[in-house]
């Protein structure tokens, strides 16, 4: 089992895991929101961009959300979280507004039991396989 503290910043604390993606001979580790309310995962543009993959080769689809609607490209990537690695459908924006990369059910969920412990201030990643 995987835990990784609750990441502060200014007063509040937040379930942010560290998530390594490659593409051939780049990778890239960020740091990411697990977000129980999301149903999709979705990152900063960015994030694509430095792995060297066009933004818009992926499946254009528009997502909406509290924040309102962001135009986004759904890609799949290999993705790691401590020792498990997988195949991660991810959408990446230029439109996320939010601080965090979000880690959402469809696809993230589906690879760890996930804990969400508000007192001590952890979550915790269990592998599904």
């Amino acid at each position: 089992m995987l835990t990784f503290p609750y990441l502060r910043k200014g007063d509040q604390y937040f379930p942010v895991v560290d998530i390594a993606l490659a593409v051939s001979h780049r990778s890239l580790t960020v740091k990411a929101l697990v977000d129980s309310g999301a149903s999709y995962s979705v990152f900063r543009a960015e994030v694509l961009e430095y792995l060297g993959i066009p933004l818009m080769r992926g499946e254009r689809l528009s997502l909406e959300g509290i924040g309102g609607r962001i135009l986004g490209y759904r890609h799949r990537i290999a993705a790691q979280v401590g020792a498990t690695r997988f195949l991660f459908t991810v959408v990446f924006s230029q439109e996320l507004a939010v601080s965090f990369n979000l880690l959402g059910r469809e696809n993230f969920f589906r690879q760890f039991l996930v804990i969400f412990d508000e007192r001590g201030r952890t979550v915790r990643l269990q592998p599904s396989r």
